[in-house]
C-alpha cells in the first residue's frame, strides 16, 4: 500500500538523521504546523490547522470508504505505514531542494538548532518516505501559470512550491488486503486511526488512486478578500526557528519599491497585513507575474521530435502493481482503424491527475 501525504499552508519542515536511518535520507522529517497565537482572535491572520484524508478503516471491504473532510487537528501526530519493509528515514527528491526555500540561506546564517514552541501549533512526524515539491506559487493571471518570486531583503529568487508531498509505500500488496499493513495516523495520546487505500488493484473510482490513503494537512488563514502579491505571514517560520527578527531591512530601496507598489495595488490590504506581522524577516512576494506567460500553441516550420520517454516521476514505476489480466501485449488498433477495447482490469495509475486529454473548441 502507498500514502501520499500533501501539506499546504504554513510550514517548517526538519530533518532529523540518526545511525537508524538509511544512507541516502536526512532522517525523520518533522513538520511544524505554524502560526502567531496572539493572532487566534483573527480569521484572517489565523492558521488553523486540519487534517483530512481518503482512505477505508481497516478491515472494512471495498466499496465502504471513508472520505473525512477537513476537521481540526488538535494534537501533534505521527503519520507512519505499518507492515511494510521501508528504510527508515525520508529521502529527498530534488524538487524539494529546488523550490522550497531554505530559511537558512535566506537569513544568511545557520540554525541554532533551537525552537519557539509558541509559533509552531502542531508536529507532524513522518519516520520514513520520500519528499518532494507539490504545485507551485501561481497568480491566475495569463492561466495559472508559476510565478517568479523573491524574496524580501535578498538576492534570491525564482519558482517556489506552495506545497510539498511525502510519498510512502509500495504495491506488496496490491491483489489484497493485509491485516498487518495500513497507515496509522496518531493524534496525540488516544486517537489511533488505520487506514486502508480507498481501492484496491483493478477496482477504482472516479479519480481515487487505486491502492493508496491521501492525507491532507491544512494550515492556510481564511480567505481574504482579494489575493495579495506577498506573504508577509511568512516570517513566522522565522520565528518558529529562533532566528533574531531584524527591526529594518538592510535594503532599504528594495522594501521601499515594494511598499510603493503594495500601496497602489491596495492600501488597505497592505496597512493591514504590516500592522499585524510587522516587518524584519525576509518574505515571499511576486516579482513581475506578467513577464510569467508561457509559450502558447502555435504551427512550428520545424516541430520539435520527441527523442525519449519524459522522465519518471517519483511514483508508481512501471511494472508495479500490473493487474494479473493486464492488457499489456494486447495488438494495437490498425492506423485509421477502430480502437481496441481496453482491458477492464487495469487500474488507474495517476497520483498527480495529469492525463494530458483536455479542452477544445471550435473556432468562428
Amino acid at each position: 500500500m502507498r500514502a501520499r501525504i500533501i501539506f499546504r499552508g504554513l510550514t517548517l519542515f526538519k530533518f532529523a538523521r540518526t545511525s537508524a536511518d538509511s544512507k541516502d535520507s536526512f532522517g525523520q522529517l518533522e513538520a511544524w504546523l505554524v502560526s502567531d497565537r496572539r493572532h487566534a482572535h483573527m480569521p484572517l491572520h489565523r492558521h488553523t490547522p486540519t487534517l483530512g484524508f481518503i482512505g477505508r478503516d481497516v478491515g472494512q471491504p471495498v466499496g465502504n470508504g471513508r472520505v473525512q473532510p477537513k476537521t481540526p487537528l488538535r494534537a501533534d501526530c505521527t503519520i507512519a505505514l505499518q507492515g511494510h519493509r521501508i528504510d527508515s528515514g525520508v529521502t529527498v527528491d530534488g524538487s524539494f531542494l529546488d523550490y522550497v526555500p531554505d530559511l537558512s540561506a535566506l537569513y544568511g546564517q545557520k540554525w541554532g538548532g533551537d525552537e519557539n514552541r509558541d509559533f509552531i501549533t502542531r508536529k507532524i512526524s513522518i519516520p520514513s518516505g520520500r519528499i518532494r515539491a507539490g504545485e507551485f506559487i501561481m497568480w491566475d493571471w495569463h492561466g495559472k501559470t508559476p510565478a517568479k518570486v523573491g524574496f524580501m531583503d535578498t538576492t534570491f529568487q525564482g519558482y517556489a512550491a506552495n506545497e510539498v508531498i511525502v510519498d510512502i509505500g509500495d504495491d506488496s500488496d496490491c491483489e489484497a488486503d493485509k491485516d498487518d499493513q495500513f497507515l496509522l495516523i496518531t493524534e496525540g495520546e488516544k486517537t489511533h486511526t488505520r487506514l486502508w487505500a480507498y481501492t484496491k488493484g483493478g477496482r477504482y473510482e472516479d479519480d481515487i488512486e487505486p491502492n493508496t490513503v491521501d492525507v491532507l494537512i491544512d494550515n492556510h488563514p481564511a480567505r481574504r478578500r482579494r489575493p495579495v502579491f506577498w506573504g508577509l505571514h511568512f516570517q513566522l517560520l522565522f520565528e518558529a526557528a529562533q532566528f533574531t527578527r531584524r527591526t529594518a531591512y538592510r535594503d532599504v530601496a528594495q522594501y521601499e519599491n515594494f511598499v510603493k507598489a503594495a500601496l497602489a495595488y491596495d492600501d488597505y490590504e497592505w496597512n493591514n497585513d504590516v500592522r499585524m506581522m510587522g516587518i524584519g524577516n525576509p518574505f515571499p512576494y511576486l516579482i513581475n507575474p506578467r513577464v510569467d506567460e508561457i509559450d502558447g500553441l502555435a504551427a512550428a516550420t520545424h516541430p520539435d521530435e520527441l527523442q525519449s520517454p519524459p522522465p519518471l516521476l517519483s511514483w508508481r514505476q512501471k511494472g508495479e502493481c500490473e493487474p494479473k489480466d493486464s492488457a499489456a501485449g494486447m495488438p494495437m488498433p490498425p492506423m485509421g482503424g477502430t480502437s481496441m477495447p481496453m482491458d477492464p482490469g487495469t487500474p488507474g495509475c495517476d497520483p498527480a491527475n495529469s492525463n494530458i486529454c483536455g479542452p477544445a473548441f471550435i473556432g468562428p
